[in-house]
């Protein structure tokens, strides 16, 4: 057995080494006649591969600075990435473009920086907070103003239609509910997703990215007036709460629900002033955004679990605390404000999930 596990290692090891010599030749083709270094960067929670390259002759230009995706194993998502920049780069900072060799698996992309969204707000004083957010939602609804119609005729994004809100969902079922143990009833938790789905398919439909948060939001090096939006290969065309509710609710990054209330007023009169079709009233807002955040943090749930339990990435088990108050901030609101149909769904789940799942989550995980 240990024969073969160094058998293995070995062979992803060659692998690796042959995939860089593989990048190495092609860029040398691309950056024809210059010396370059490349810095593998950490992995995120794709199987894509980052790295920063450097050009030699001037360290300190902006432009001798760019980012390399190595997507070999996922060429389709490439593809996608490739096709979403060219519709978003109108409206919102997307990386540019600089070379590609989709067969391969290669991309040479706009090089934003190193300062995160994440970064900006350590420390930052609560003005300086509230002028992030505010960057971070008038760059949001930019990219609400791009027409639905343009999305799909021209660029094929696939709705966020009941099969894949369902499926999502379902990675809290099949991998969250597992790794705590316990029993899911399926009496409460089917009429939950039905519920859900219902109203998330009534809401104003947009462009979403699908993973609107601190760590995909970048300070521009060249404008920072300006934030960089990455990681927009998923986008689909769906509730104009998600991209909201990843922003305010970040796994990532937590605020008192005085201030998120206060982050959702300023995003309603936003989409007003830029004469987006929006909700009626800011409680419809509300609801709408908790709504989508129950869909949403029960997936996250279960996609940090399989994270950790299939990829080996234990570093998300840590962010499920901020993501479980956030998933019973929003059952709670729902329970006590919603309408009559939602509270029938939401009611039992929320008492079944208090009296049976978080008994059994609080012990798993008492030392995180």
């Amino acid at each position: 057995m240990t024969d073969q596990i160094i058998l293995e290692s070995n062979m992803t090891q060659n692998h690796t080494e042959n995939r860089l010599q593989q990048l190495e030749r092609w860029l040398q083709q691309v950056f024809a006649g210059k010396a370059f270094t490349l810095d593998s960067l950490p992995g995120d929670a794709s199987a894509r591969q980052y790295h920063r390259l450097q050009l030699a002759e001037d360290s300190n230009a902006g432009e001798s600075r760019y980012i390399v995706m190595d997507s070999a194993d996922e060429q389709d998502a490439m593809r996608q990435f490739i096709n979403v920049a060219k519709l978003m780069s109108p409206a919102v900072n997307v990386p540019t473009l600089i070379a590609q060799d989709v067969d391969k698996g290669f991309l040479v992309l706009q090089d934003f920086g190193t300062v995160e969204f994440a970064h900006l707000l350590t420390d930052a004083t609560p003005v300086q907070v509230s002028a992030h957010y505010q960057l971070a939602m008038q760059t949001l609804v930019a990219l609400q103003t791009v027409p639905v119609d343009t999305a799909t005729s021209q660029h094929q994004l696939p709705d966020y239609d009941t099969a894949l809100l369902n499926r999502e969902m379902d990675l809290f079922s099949d991998w969250f509910i597992p790794y705590i143990g316990v029993a899911l009833d399926n009496t409460l938790w089917i009429p939950l997703k039905a519920a859900l789905i219902k109203e998330v398919l009534l809401q104003p439909q947009v462009i979403v990215h699908r993973d609107y948060h601190s760590r995909n939001l970048m300070l521009d090096q060249t404008d920072s007036s300006r934030l960089g939006v990455i990681d927009f290969q998923d986008a689909v065309i769906g509730s104009y709460t998600y991209d909201l509710v990843s922003l305010v609710r970040d796994a990532y990054v937590e605020w008192p629900e005085s201030q998120i209330s206060e982050w959702i007023n300023d995003f309603w009169q936003l989409q007003k002033q830029a004469d987006l079709i929006t909700a009626d009233s800011l409680k419809q807002l509300e609801n709408d955004m908790n709504v989508m955040g129950v869909q949403r943090h029960l997936k996250v749930l279960g996609i940090f679990i399989r994270l950790s339990e299939r990829d080996g990435k234990d570093r998300y088990l840590a962010d499920i605390p901020k993501v479980m108050r956030d998933l019973l901030i929003e059952l709670n609101w729902l329970a006590e404000r919603g309408n009559d149909e939602i509270k029938q769904a939401v009611i039992p789940f929320s008492q079944w999930l208090k009296s049976i799942m978080l008994p059994a989550y609080q012990d798993k995980f008492a030392a995180v």
